[in-house]
């Protein structure tokens, strides 16, 4: 109770600051030291439904702040809008004269781009906005999906006979509540079907139509498709037939479909990590690079890993360390099947992530960009990499999972997975869970 408690102080104390961009050295500062004490706490005990109803009051608590660490939800509350009249958000940019005055309209960021979100994520936009055209139904969308995320978590942690300590850790973190229902960004969503994906691949299940629902949403999940394509055809048939359906009604942008992504992926560039290092040592040439180095790494994962929560540790740690662009929002790719492979060390990235938003203090309204000092990348990373590099290590001695003590649930579960083992019997039948990389 106290880990709970704990986290709705701090929550109720982000909305009393109101403003968290013009506060925004008393936001990081609160954040860290709530981060840290999420850390400290590390509760084992309870069922899956209090790690539910745990995320979902303190996300219900960072409703009450207004979205002013990011304006993208302006952008999702716009395109839908756009999208629902018939109009095509791929095709004609925010900025675009053809486009009625709209107060949500004017909030977009970088209103010359036109959009970069998969078409299933802007009918869902569209919905949410026709239930209410304001922030607050893309914000408790996203926490609802978040305090979800925690617990899919609890149940995976569960059915593989593991503590609760990851489940609550994510419910109780900043990070997760603040990106969520305090920001309202859309991985939470994409994140929660590769939660799902994963429960359902553990209790003998494909899993395709969840890896495939999260990559039409935020495309990485849909990695998980080549992992599990084979065991039910029809339904990797049936995620085409909707992504086509989805996108259908904006094919007349022709190849300016991909403008707006293509100029994210060109240009955008934000508190890097390695790819801090390709740039150094191969100027242009660094994004190519850095997206071959993240497929080679997706295809060795996907060639040599069975576990797809194994899998996506990889695929979202490279995603992390290699994209040009790291908001704190992000890292979840990475830190979600962390938290069930029991890599504790992207926490650690998970709890510094705030730092970031220094970047803040400089922000123009005018333009939506500031001037990003080159020590916070520094104050996040290293560290991160560095315990990374410790833990990888320490694994290789003594393999194992974070918390690998049984799990207090003690309701039944159809899970096929077992307990991991250091070194797994080669007679014995193969175990739908390997040893943590």
């Amino acid at each position: 109770m106290l880990g709970i408690s704990l986290a709705l102080g701090c929550a109720a104390a982000l909305v009393a600051l109101g403003d968290l961009r013009g506060a925004v050295h008393e936001t990081i500062a609160l954040m860290l030291i709530w981060g840290v004490c999420a850390l400290s706490f590390r509760p084992e005990r309870g069922r899956p439904y209090h790690v539910l109803l745990a995320a979902l009051a303190i996300r219900a608590v960072m409703l009450l702040s207004p979205p002013t660490l990011s304006d993208d939800l302006f952008r999702y509350l716009w395109e839908g809008h756009a999208a629902w009249e018939g109009g095509n958000p791929y095709l004609y940019p925010p900025n675009a004269a053809m486009w009625p005055d709209d107060p949500i309209r004017a909030q977009v960021n970088h209103p010359e781009v036109s959009s970069i979100y998969p078409p299933m994520a802007i009918w869902g936009f569209a919905l949410l906005g026709q239930l209410a055209y304001h922030p607050i139904s893309i914000k408790a969308a996203m926490g609802v999906c978040d305090a979800l995320i925690a617990w899919g978590l609890a149940r995976i942690l569960v059915g593989r006979r593991r503590a609760l300590t990851g489940a609550w850790l994510y419910a109780l973190h900043p990070l997760a509540v603040v990106e969520s229902a305090g920001s309202g960004h859309l991985e939470p969503a994409s994140v929660l079907c590769m939660v799902m994906a994963i429960y359902a691949w553990d209790r003998g299940f494909s899993g395709v139509l969840w890896a495939g629902l999260g990559g039409l949403i935020k495309l990485v999940p849909g990695v998980l498709l080549l992992r599990f394509a084979r065991r039910s055809p029809a339904s990797v048939a049936l995620i085409v037939v909707l992504g086509i359906g989805t996108a259908a009604p904006f094919l007349d942008a022709g190849l300016l479909l991909g403008r707006g992504l293509s100029t994210y992926a060109q240009h955008w560039a934000f508190n890097a990590s390695l790819f801090s290092v390709y740039s150094a040592l191969f100027g242009t040439w660094a994004r190519p690079l850095a997206v071959g180095t993240g497929v080679a790494v997706t295809l060795w994962a996907l060639a040599r890993r069975a576990d797809p929560a194994v899998i996506m540790l990889w695929v979202g740690g490279a995603f992390v360390l290699l994209s040009p662009t790291v908001h704190p929002w992000y890292i979840a790719w990475a830190w979600v099947p962390a938290l069930i492979c029991g890599v504790r060390s992207w926490s650690l990235l998970a709890t510094l992530a705030p730092l970031s938003y220094v970047a803040l203090a400089s922000y123009d309204p005018t333009t939506s960009s500031w001037e990003e000092p080159a020590w916070p990348a520094w104050a996040q990373h290293l560290p991160f990499l560095i315990a990374l590099l410790v833990e990888s290590l320490w694994h290789q001695i003594q393999p194992g999972p974070w918390a690998p003590g049984a799990s207090t649930d003690t309701s039944p579960s159809r899970s096929q997975t077992s307990p991991d083992r250091s070194t797994p019997d080669p007679r014995s039948a193969p175990s739908r869970i390997e040893p943590d990389a």
